[in-house]
């Protein structure tokens, strides 16, 4: 909400998927609304697969540090910071690492300022689906000649025309840079994953699973590391290293569980 000099208001009654996705990953940042919602949607197993992707997305981050040599990293609707945050993981491994945080949610962007300050550390406020001014802000802020990973967990669901979106950065960062990528999907316990989008969007946040050819449609021109498009919590459980941040990276599921969800980090190709 805005006031009349267009400044935001806060409305403790209005849920926000940022809020709520802070609450499922432990977080307190979030109102007697949001946390309703998250207790809720526990119970239709679309929890699980939130968690697990936040731990890939954490563990993807070491990984092409420790394997790829990637200092760089953009977080695609970074929502409400949480310990550890990539610039964490990232920072744990190697000093000279760059991050930059982009959402499109005022609240979001002024706790992003206050909690996630650094000379490395940069904060965006960018609608996603303004890709030009995503790919200013890319290339203004970090090093475009050097290895970039784009993160983008937790947020593609609540973007309309996701494919679009991911089609229009991908031709346009260059060749080398990494995507890494979860989805939440209904392929895979559909009727809970249908009931927790239904109090979603009754909540008025729009919200899309997708299938897993829809989101491989969205790795078009990426080469996927193996093992590819998987459920989170399977891809490499066992790529975490010795630091202060294991336990927030590694799997809280057995990988013989199934989780409505799917993961992937994949290398643009030209």
């Amino acid at each position: 909400m805005t006031d009349p000099n267009g400044a935001t208001v806060l409305d403790p009654t209005l849920a926000t998927s940022a809020r709520i996705h802070n609450a499922l990953i432990g977080g307190k940042d979030c109102y007697t609304t949001d946390h309703a919602i998250a207790e809720t949607l526990t119970r239709n197993k679309i929890a699980p697969a939130i968690t697990e992707s936040r731990r890939f997305t954490l563990r993807a981050v070491g990984h092409l540090i420790d394997h790829h040599r990637v200092t760089q990293f953009v977080e695609l609707g970074c929502g409400l910071p949480h310990i550890p945050n990539i610039h964490d993981i990232a920072g744990d491994r190697i000093e000279s690492a760059r991050t930059l945080y982009i959402d499109n949610d005022s609240i979001v962007a002024t706790h992003a300022r206050a909690l996630m300050t650094g000379h490395a550390t940069h904060i965006a406020e960018i609608d996603l689906t303004d890709t030009t001014a995503v790919l200013d802000a890319i290339t203004t802020t970090l090093d475009t000649t050097e290895p970039i990973a784009l993160c983008l967990s937790g947020t593609a669901e609540l973007i309309d025309d996701a494919l679009a979106m991911v089609a229009a950065l991908t031709s346009a960062i260059p060749a080398g840079a990494w995507l890494v990528l979860t989805h939440i999907t209904a392929d895979i316990h559909g009727h809970h994953i249908d009931t927790a989008t239904q109090t979603l969007r009754a909540a008025g946040i729009a919200y899309h699973p997708r299938t897993h050819d829809d989101i491989a449609a969205m790795l078009t021109g990426y080469h996927l590391h193996t093992p590819g498009l998987i459920a989170p919590h399977r891809w490499r459980p066992e790529s975490r290293g010795p630091e202060r941040y294991d336990r927030a990276t590694e799997p809280l599921h057995p990988a013989v569980l199934d989780l409505s969800a799917y993961a992937a980090i994949g290398q643009h190709q030209q």
